[in-house]
């Protein structure tokens, strides 16, 4: 039997579909305010932001374990065949569980695959993109075999944990969910090798710790760029992760490296500051928490980043309380780039470390709660659009109209056409009609009744367009969800999401 000829592929997937349906009564008369003053509403809810319902789930489930057990019960895998096991997740199902909540689902499946890889990552709303892409690069490595399975639990219980305080607008935009996506390992598997450590070091902090790490990974930097830094975060504490304390690193990195335009202030304005970023191609960060706590969990996952080619130096971070935390330098020799037929065709994550402050968790007198820039997270996500998507569909031979749909993060829905706006333009800002036939006959739109689902927007879409719960509507005059069953049938699919980072991170799948 011919070896199939993909990396990595979608191959099924599991849901939660339970919680209560609420509608944007539950917060008028509440005393909140948008900013400027304007009262909130039903109207000034859909006008703002689009959304109408969103469904919250009850305080005594772990919706991310049901989402795994659905796909083991209706997909008919054996489970032996899970090599890796990913919880993509912010909150997770409580804010004071220090962690990880893999565990949960792992013990689903422990005797039948002990030596599975199972963490969780931590990357914003892009979660579930970044780990695939984490999975393709396993995979590229050779360290999953073609024939092995992977699976990745979205879940973010955000009104269960009372993410945000309770008269905080951005109560309003969230809502629960919790998916499970199983993917393929294919005969491509194995085409480059995986890089190696060529340096270590361990540091002993107090006080900025960040800081220290930082002044450890300098020379490793000013040797050359560093493609992308990932933390073994063992922490287990909320404010490291939101946002993941890998995109802390990357800037005080980056302020380092920098010098003069951080004392001149440049990073404190969004246009020098992203500039400064794309110009350097400073990479990416996330954060991860293995379930073994062994420091060459991270090395590994590192090194394989180096198979695709795209990602030559990488440092891995381990981070434990108690301990010194212990650095590696990951380089990886020159690849030829992997041209799969089908599946998963190519990647790529980018973070702006500058911009972490965006979306984070803050401790106060009541506690620990997230605080969101809404301003400039719709910046970040519509401005940053272009140069990202342009990257990764250049170095495919295709253009935005190439593709016959475009999965899109569902944030806040004033951002997708706005989005598309600027990867439309071409030179000049593009008509609204052309948009409009885009978002309208290329995409699928669930903001409006599920909420900003977070990291699990990437999986919820196409499972509920395969299943057939997308209905054609309008949303702040915008014709949405017009052309499904042309869209159950796309070949070429483009997976775009933005977040807590800030992180942009976009794959492109042909089925």
């Amino acid at each position: 039997m011919v070896a199939p000829e993909f990396v990595l592929d979608i191959v099924a997937q599991g849901a939660w579909n339970g919680g209560t349906r609420l509608d944007n009564s539950i917060y008028e008369n509440q005393g909140m305010r948008f900013k400027g003053g304007i009262p909130v509403s039903r109207q000034t809810i859909e006008e703002r932001i689009g959304v109408r319902t969103r469904r919250v789930a009850s305080l005594d489930e772990r919706i991310g374990v049901t989402a795994f057990q659905d796909l083991l019960d209706t997909s008919g895998i054996d489970p032996a065949r899970f090599r890796v096991l990913i919880a993509a997740t912010n909150i997770g199902e409580d804010k004071f569980d220090p962690g990880p909540t893999s565990l949960y689902l792992y013990d689903r499946i422990r005797q039948t695959c002990p030596r599975a890889l199972v963490f969780d990552l931590y990357a914003g709303c892009p979660g579930f993109n970044v780990s695939v892409e984490a999975l393709y690069m396993l995979a590229l490595a050779g360290m999953l075999e073609s024939g092995d399975l992977a699976v990745i639990v979205g879940a973010e219980n955000i009104h269960r944990a009372e993410a945000f305080k309770p008269l905080d607008t951005s109560n309003i935009i969230f809502g629960d969910d919790a998916l499970a996506t199983a993917l393929e390992i294919g005969g491509l598997a194995g085409s480059s090798g995986p890089g190696r450590v060529s340096a270590e070091a361990t540091v002993e902090t107090s006080g900025d710790f960040i800081g220290s790490i930082a002044a450890a990974l300098l020379p490793w930097a000013r040797e050359g760029r560093l493609d992308g830094i990932i933390v073994d975060n063992q922490l287990g504490k909320i404010e490291h992760r939101i946002p993941a304390t890998a995109v802390r690193l990357q800037h005080a990195l980056m302020e380092r490296l920098f010098p003069g335009e951080a004392a001149a202030g440049s990073f404190k304005n969004f246009r020098t500051a992203f500039e400064i970023y794309e110009a350097y191609g400073a990479g990416f960060g996330y954060d991860l928490m293995s379930t073994d706590g062994s420091a060459h969990t991270v090395q590994r996952v590192a090194s394989a980043y180096t198979a695709s080619g795209k990602y030559r130096r990488l440092a891995a971070v381990f981070l434990k309380k108690g301990q010194p935390v212990r650095l590696s330098l990951i380089e990886g020799l020159p690849a030829a780039r992997v041209s799969p037929a089908k599946g998963v065709i190519d990647t790529l994550t980018r973070s702006h470390g500058c911009f972490a402050g965006f979306i984070e968790a803050r401790f106060d007198e009541d506690g620990v709660y997230g605080v969101m820039d809404g301003k400039g997270v719709f910046l970040y996500a519509t401005r940053g659009a272009k140069a990202h998507l342009s990257a990764l569909l250049a170095a495919n031979r295709l253009g935005l109209q190439d593709i016959d749909l475009l999965i899109e993060h569902q944030a806040n829905f004033a951002m997708l056409p706005l989005t598309l706006e600027q990867v439309l333009a071409d030179g000049k800002t593009a008509e609204r009609e052309k948009v409009a036939r885009f978002l309208a006959e290329k995409m699928v739109t669930n903001i409006h009744e599920r909420g900003n689902c977070s990291v699990v927007c990437m999986q919820r879409l196409p499972y509920d367009l395969a299943r057939g719960a997308l209905t054609p509507d309008t949303i702040q005059g915008f014709p949405v969800n017009r052309n499904l069953e042309r869209l159950r049938q796309a070949r070429t699919i483009l997976y775009d999401s933005v977040g807590a980072g800030m992180t942009r991170s976009s794959f492109l799948r042909r089925a």
